[in-house]
């Protein structure tokens, strides 16, 4: 929904869109571009001419001349100087124009007249030296296609930072640019903190967890003041259970309210949704983490249900009535089956995943899960045979009913209902640590040097700054060229109509002109600082790509780090919540403990004076060490992923979501690096020699074509390469003498940009001295 709906993501989209827009714009420009038009005007004079005021010639002052009568005139002229014209800016950086144009005079006063004419001209301007060659003519093109390169990696790579938005709250990657992308990359901290869809299904499984502990300490409340009125606790423990309730509640609204606007706002700021559209929150992904069930809450529901139903019969009972008590608790014996089904499911998911585990600790941490998983299952075989001979017993309740008194019958189902609440009890925690045992998590070893090496050679933003600081030094190339003398050849020629024939054009009546234009380089002041810029923003961008280099590496590390951490803190977890399992079994087992009533003349014996209070930390410590544990889990699962993206390597289907699988082979990606290394330097070798060995290379990029095209080269093609040739050929020869001066000025700018950029008047001097030369 967010791809669809989002207004950031749409906003990258037609960013993206427009940078395309600036392409085809500089390939217009380049490209031959034809105008046309007419016009048609029709003008009527009358016959008199209005007085006014003129100067008298022979006494100089100024008179006033009356009205007189003059010509009428009715005059229609149809044409457009120029009807057709062709503009062309050549890749050589001249500019050819070529026109047409014809006009018709229709005079309709007196005997009908007309005229017509035609005009063909062309002007021609080529530069050899300033603004001249390709690198200037198509420097615009080459810049607004490098920037939809850099445009088309930004917005692969903002696609999976808006991935990570999305789900874990977090982006670290820039948004689509439409013109340089720069050196400045942004890169993570190694944070792993949880928002986004992680942070709902988080905060969802807390407000679950929260609810579930109040009913489980509703149930305790309604046991402890049924035990004071028996007189086996105090009124303080009976408090400190209604306080601990209380304050749950109290601590539920909240979360609850803080969950709906989590969602809302989730909706609105990431989906782009409106607040009030019901949503639903797909919770599969932290199913595992629910260690209490919905089917073990029904079961639950179930023996609470039978509860009222013999709390509330009436006096005397009847067969009839503990008929309809029988058949409740009946009920449960199959949604009770269904549940051990499932538990022994979880307990056969735990041993499918201990190998994977083991493999991860050592030996005293292996002989400790091993022990935790036979007692687990050791469990399991008891709760199992003790279902079973409750079932028998009910069975046996039932073949009595009409035998048995009422009462005597009542008391056994009474007496069976306790021991199934207390057998639901096991069972619930012994599901909930089978279900805690059974989750876990992948490993992986990289090295901080291999991590940076692949995140270099993957990340598209990387790739965006190394081409931008391209960009700067080809700035440098235009700022020099600016300094050169203007040298321009210019050729014009037009050609009339000797008659009046709109075709009757006439070699007589043509003119051609050629030319040449020259402008010393005498005034170069704000050229020459426009350098200097450039080898300044050479030099800025060059430090600030190193430190986004630093930051990333940076990053890795902390995040690195951060990983391996999470995942050794998520056996510690685990093995608290483990502890609370066994913390609340114990308290809870205590509550069911049987009191030896008290003889004659002695106090009823209490349960214990502190039975309340642990109870009540026990479930507190419980539903704690639960949310620290999913906490641990997600933020393990958000640093895989921010991992991915960091490296480069994160891959998203079709739909846009995460490919999540384990991270390949470090071995293949250090390979694949050196082989494209290798590839690259290969390629580099062989243009340089290809540039040595041919000529024609410096203005074909195909120069193994060039045989086979030559013999179809027009005249004016012929024309085009021998300008360029001699463009080369001047050029090189005017920047012989600069380039050294330049390359040594640009030394010293790279080892010292603060010395490169502060001229002193020795070095004003002299190149001011070196400009006023052609």
């Amino acid at each position: 929904m967010a791809y669809i709906h989002s207004p950031e993501y749409q906003r990258q989209k037609e960013t993206l869109y427009l940078a395309a827009l600036d392409v085809t714009a500089e390939r217009f420009r380049l490209d031959s571009q034809y105008f046309g038009g007419y016009n048609t005007n029709y003008r009527h004079r009358g016959t008199v001419n209005p007085a006014g005021l003129r100067v008298d010639p022979t006494t100089g002052n100024t008179i006033l001349y009356p009205a007189s009568v003059g010509r009428e005139s009715n005059r229609l002229n149809v044409g457009k100087n120029p009807m057709l014209q062709m503009r062309q800016q050549l890749d050589t950086a001249g500019n050819l124009v070529v026109g047409f144009a014809n006009s018709f005079i229709f005079e309709f006063t007196g005997e009908n007249a007309d005229f017509t004419s035609s005009i063909a001209n062309f002007a021609f301007v080529q530069p050899l030296l300033r603004n001249a060659g390709k690198h200037i003519a198509l420097e615009n093109l080459t810049q607004s296609e490098r920037n939809l390169l850099a445009g088309i990696r930004s917005f692969s790579q903002y696609q999976q930072g808006f991935f990570t938005q999305v789900t874990i709250g977090e982006s670290a990657v820039a948004n689509v640019r439409r013109g340089s992308p720069g050196t400045f990359v942004n890169s993570g901290s190694g944070n792993t903190f949880v928002n986004g869809f992680y942070g709902l299904l988080q905060t969802q499984q807390s407000v679950r967890n929260l609810e579930i502990s109040v009913k489980r300490q509703k149930q305790n409340l309604e046991q402890f003041e049924e035990y004071l009125d028996l007189g086996l606790v105090g009124l303080v423990q009976v408090d400190i259970m209604r306080q601990d309730v209380v304050a749950q509640e109290s601590s539920l609204l909240d979360r609850n309210v803080g969950y709906k606007n989590s969602i809302e706002q989730y909706q609105t700021n990431e989906l782009g949704l409106p607040p009030d559209l019901p949503i639903d929150i797909d919770k599969s992904l932290v199913e595992d983490f629910t260690f209490i069930t919905d089917e073990s809450l029904a079961v639950e529901d179930q023996v609470l249900a039978a509860r009222e139903t013999i709390a509330n019969l009436e006096e005397p009972v009847t067969v009839e009535s503990i008929q309809v008590v029988l058949e409740e608790l009946e009920a449960i014996i199959p949604a009770l089956e269904i549940w051990f089904e499932n538990i022994a499911a979880d307990v056969i998911e735990m041993e499918s995943v201990a190998a994977g585990r083991e493999a991860r600790m050592v030996e005293e941490e292996i002989a400790e899960f091993r022990s935790a998983r036979l007692s687990l299952k050791a469990e399991l075989d008891a709760l199992l045979e003790l279902a079973g001979t409750e079932k028998d017993a009910l069975k046996l309740i039932r073949d009595g009913l009409g035998v048995a008194e009422p009462e005597q019958t009542l008391r056994e189902l009474v007496t069976w209902r306790g021991r199934l609440k207390r057998l639901t009890d096991r069972a619930g925690l012994a599901q909930a640590r089978a279900k805690l045992e059974k989750i876990a998590v992948g490993s992986f070893e990289l090295e901080f040097e291999n991590a940076l090496n692949i995140a270099l050679h993957n990340r598209l933003d990387f790739k965006n700054a190394r081409a931008s600081l391209v960009d700067t030094w080809r700035q440098i190339k235009i700022r020099e060229n600016q300094l050169l003398s203007t040298l321009n050849l210019t050729a014009s020629g037009d050609l009339y109509t000797a008659k009046n024939n709109p075709v009757s054009f006439r070699a007589e009546t043509g003119s051609l002109r050629f030319g040449i234009q020259f402008d010393a380089p005498i005034t170069r002041l704000l050229e020459r600082n426009q350098l200097k810029q450039s080898l300044i923003t050479y030099q800025q961008d060059k430090r600030q790509f190193i430190q986004s280099q630093d930051r990333l590496n940076y990053g890795l590390r902390a995040l690195l780090r951060r990983t391996e951490m999470l995942r050794q803190k998520l056996e510690v977890d685990r093995r608290q919540v483990a502890i609370a399992i066994r913390l609340v079994d114990s308290t809870q087992s205590r509550l069911y403990r049987p009191v030896r009533p008290a003889q004659p003349g002695q106090s009823q014996q209490l349960l214990g004076e502190t039975l309340a209070l642990n109870i009540v930390n026990s479930y507190s410590r419980l539903a704690q060490t639960q949310g620290t544990f999913l906490s641990t889990w997600m933020q393990y699962q958000a640093a895989r992923m921010r991992l991915q993206r960091e490296l480069g390597i994160m891959e998203l289907d079709e739909q846009g979501s995460w490919i999540d699988q384990p991270l390949p082979p470090i071995e293949e990606l250090l390979e694949e690096i050196e082989q494209e290394e290798l590839l690259n330097t290969t390629d580099a070798s062989g243009q340089e020699t290809q540039v040595e060995n041919s000529d024609a290379a410096q203005t074909d990029e195909n120069s193994g074509t060039m045989n086979s095209e030559e013999r179809d080269i027009t005249a004016f093609q012929k024309l085009n390469r021998q300008l360029i040739n001699l463009q080369q050929s001047i050029e090189n020869a005017v920047l012989k003498r600069s380039k050294t001066r330049m390359d040594a000025e640009l030394d010293r700018a790279l080892a010292n940009p603060v010395e490169g950029s502060e001229l002193s008047d020795e070095s004003e001097g002299s190149e001011d001295s070196n400009e006023t030369k052609p």
